[in-house]
């Protein structure tokens, strides 16, 4: 793009080309880059990661509700989130990913309250995985096992990703690589295995949870569908070190919810089938089905699958957590010294460290229910606010480049947004009100953040 092609467009096309420019210049020799396929594996592990830790879903809603509540939301949900966030990346490839398309849209001060939502939206979700990991390896391995030791498991996983993490966003995309495979053949087997255990007549009635009524299972299937299908915007925090993110990222995000739906909705489909003691269930029951399919062996295999997974999801989470708390940073919201940079990685180190002594604490203190409910109901504001921002955009600056562009007009785009919006203000305000009074002081800290760092610079 020209010089004066970019002033006839705008200011905010100005912006990213100066930061595409800045990136170029001032990139390190040594910046590791995330090629497509790695991408794709990092995205894998990132946004699905396979079924594990999924099962909660039925003793919460119900296996009808589960069933039809993850097909529901992948269609009506996590399709129009990629097709935005596909939009949005190719628009605006810049470090810091949601953080940064807050502040180009929005300016300084809301990008940066938005973008603490994005964050605290993330660290939530990430704190779930060692959690999983613990329940995992006590349920099939070490069931007398007492809380500190379970935090302990916590504790390694926490502290060996953050210092994978520190070595570099190419060597998470091997190991990302490894795991996929690890994770899939598994699934892969298990479906083989138990497909022609499906019963669908199973889905012919509701089968609520006692004492749950059906607002309040339909409110957790939709809680469990968005956890699942979202955080499609989280890689593009690491815009400056993927190749080619205007044209690969797009494609990416397709590939990996086609890949979603099915390592979600067949296994659940076989475990109901097998297992109907729903009420029962926990996170790691499909540890018990696949003892059935395949004996002790396969069930082996599973459980390593699903630590894999669980710690693969941290592994990629912490990429998305200190690059958007490094973007912050070094935009002076927040302390200078969380842009110190590793002399022979290139990676935000302090900033790792920072999220894995948050996630020390955040796992000590909160459960796997608590953590997943908290965490969706912050990062629905940052749902709604990604939509505004893509529609905001849209009307001023229609003519900005976008590699990647939803067809069709605002005819459109009018339900690709609409429907998501509908579902997450659903589920914003029916969420349990015990988690109410727990969520406002977090959504209010951006402000006092903000007014703090304020003071202090002066």
């Amino acid at each position: 793009m020209s010089i004066i092609s970019v002033l006839a467009n705008g200011n905010i096309h100005w912006r990213v080309e100066c930061d595409k420019l800045f990136s170029v210049m001032t990139s390190p020799r040594y910046k590791q880059r995330l090629r497509f396929w790695p991408m794709v594996a990092v995205m894998y592990v990132l946004l699905c990661g396979g079924p594990y830790g999924i099962e909660e879903i039925v003793p919460q809603s119900g296996p009808t509700l589960a069933i039809f509540g993850m097909i529901f939301m992948a269609i009506f949900w996590g399709l129009p989130n990629i097709l935005q966030t596909a939009e949005l990346a190719s628009a605006l490839p810049l470090q810091g990913g949601a953080y940064s398309w807050y502040r180009e849209s929005w300016g300084r001060f809301w990008g940066f309250q938005f973008g603490w939502l994005e964050w605290l939206s993330w660290i939530f979700d990430t704190a779930l995985y060692p959690t999983l990991v613990a329940v995992y390896f006590t349920h099939f391995l070490w069931p007398e096992a007492g809380p500190m030791a379970v935090w302990s498991m916590t504790l390694v996983v926490i502290w060996f990703s953050t210092w994978l993490n520190i070595r570099g966003i190419e060597t998470v995309g091997k190991w990302s690589t490894v795991m996929t495979w690890f994770q899939v053949l598994p699934v892969l087997c298990f479906i083989i295995l138990g497909i022609r255990h499906i019963d669908f007549s199973l889905l012919h009635a509701l089968h609520l949870p006692e004492h749950v009524g059906t607002k309040d299972a339909l409110v957790m299937a939709l809680i469990f569908g968005l956890w699942n299908y979202s955080g499609y915007a989280g890689l593009a925090a690491a815009a400056d070190e993927i190749d080619d993110i205007p044209t690969t990222y797009p494609k990416a995000l397709i590939m990996i919810l086609m890949i979603a739906m099915l390592a979600y909705i067949l296994p659940l489909l076989i475990g109901i089938s097998i297992d109907q003691n729903w009420s029962s269930w926990d996170e790691a029951q499909f540890n018990s089905v696949a003892l059935v399919l395949g004996g002790s062996a396969f069930a082996w295999w599973f459980m390593l699958a699903a630590q894999s997974s669980n710690f693969g999801l941290i592994n990629s989470e912490l990429i998305v957590l200190s690059r958007l708390m490094g973007a912050m940073a070094a935009d002076g919201h927040l302390p200078k010294m969380l842009t110190k940079i590793h002399p022979q990685y290139g990676t935000p180190v302090n900033s790792l460290i920072l999220q894995g002594i948050i996630l020390s604490i955040m796992t000590f203190s909160m459960g796997f229910i608590d953590l997943l409910v908290l965490g969706t109901w912050l990062s629905i504001p940052t749902y709604l606010i990604g939509f505004a921002v893509f529609v905001s955009l849209r009307i001023d600056h229609p003519g900005m480049e976008r590699p990647f562009m939803i067809k069709g007009g605002w005819p459109v785009i009018i339900p690709v947004v609409a429907v998501p919006t509908s579902i997450a203000l659903f589920i914003f305000f029916y969420t349990p009100k015990e988690y109410l009074l727990e969520s406002i002081p977090l959504l209010l800290s951006g402000l006092l953040i903000y007014f703090i760092r304020k003071a202090f610079s002066k």
